[in-house]
């Protein structure tokens, strides 16, 4: 994914820039912080609303934070790109989109396509956003990612709210895209978009025979990680094949998010049958994570690599998207390259 490790490790290389999680002043659209310790997903909400009105409504974020809402949200700006999925299942085109990878998953054909190089776009780097892009189209909302876009808080205090989301697994995107349809006033399209997804999943789980071994890793160079099955990838994926990568020492997951750093000695143990590869390059000419790891003897060891069932996936969907049409873009192709005489 765009996992947070790689965007963050790099982001101090270049920038030298350590970012400092800080929470709004309140306002009449935020609350007190109040750290939530649950596992259950991030956002929960309270007073649905009868059909065909809005009733003032309340979501706590990843982060613990308490916002309010008086009318129903109808103009989101997106500076990750889990905001874009959400808004494209919700039926909705968000006001403005960041650069980069966001701007990637936006255009793909199953999200906006070609129109999306049309939405506006929010100027500075995936990890400061300019505040000014986002004011300037007055949105109502401001979706971001946990430890990546927490000063947006304080840089925008007064001016927009800001939700910091962080999945961790398929149910956490499930309910999360069920509580933004409440704030935007389309539950419908949250459940069934919700539907949807759960409906395919829940169909590939009884269709799956489970006999074969993936894994999802990702990186830029040969210093690769993997996510394991309490990832988000993960999650889905141990649902429909035999996917035995944990994490055992939660030390090795500082961030949380089920990925940790790997070696090629411990993945030859496991030996997977097919190896879903996300690569993430930050420079011109940098090849593809399989393509780097071709170089180390040990590679080519691997049972995946010597059946040709390396597969090279699109990382803004796989790793970045995070919501629930990206999550059911990747059991798809999963499906198909696991089992192709099933699916």
């Amino acid at each position: 994914m765009k996992h947070t490790k790689i965007l963050l490790s790099i982001s101090m290389l270049l920038t030298g820039i350590l970012l400092a999680a800080c929470s709004s002043s309140p306002t009449d659209q935020t609350a007190n912080l109040q750290q939530s310790e649950q596992s259950e997903p991030a956002a929960t909400l309270v007073a649905e609303a009868p059909e065909g009105s809005f009733e003032p409504q309340q979501i706590m974020d990843a982060s613990g934070e308490q916002l309010e809402f008086q009318s129903k949200v109808e103009k989101v700006a997106c500076v990750v790109s889990l905001c874009v999925d959400i808004a494209a299942e919700l039926g909705m085109e968000p006001v403005a989109i960041g650069e980069s990878g966001v701007r990637t998953i936006a255009v793909a054909e199953e999200f906006y396509g070609e129109h999306g190089t049309t939405i506006p776009s929010i100027g500075g780097s995936f990890f400061e956003p300019n505040l000014e892009d986002i004011i300037t189209v007055k949105p109502d909302l401001v979706i971001g990612l946990l430890g990546v876009h927490d000063s947006l808080r304080e840089g925008l205090a007064g001016a927009v709210p800001v939700y910091l989301a962080q999945p961790k697994t398929y149910t956490d995107s499930v309910k999360l895209l069920e509580d933004i349809g409440r704030l935007t006033g389309r539950t419908d399209e949250a459940k069934a978009a919700a539907e949807r997804f759960l409906g395919k999943l829940e169909e590939a789980k009884q269709k799956a025979p489970k006999d074969k071994k993936a894994l999802i890793m990702y990186g830029t160079d040969v210093n690769f990680s993997i996510v394991t099955d309490s990832g988000l990838g993960g999650s889905v994926l141990k649902e429909v094949s035999h996917y035995p990568f944990k994490v055992n020492d939660p030390s090795e997951d500082p961030y949380g998010e089920g990925s940790i750093q790997y070696s090629l000695e411990k993945l030859l143990e496991e030996n997977p049958d097919v190896i879903f590869v996300e690569s993430y390059s930050y420079s011109p000419g940098t090849k593809a994570l399989s393509e780097q790891m071709q170089e180390l003897p040990l590679w080519s060891k691997l049972k995946a690599v010597q059946e040709q069932n390396v597969i090279e996936v699109r990382s803004p969907i796989w790793g970045d998207g995070r919501g629930t049409r990206s999550l059911g873009i990747l059991l798809d192709e999963a499906l198909e390259a696991l089992y192709p005489d099933l699916f």
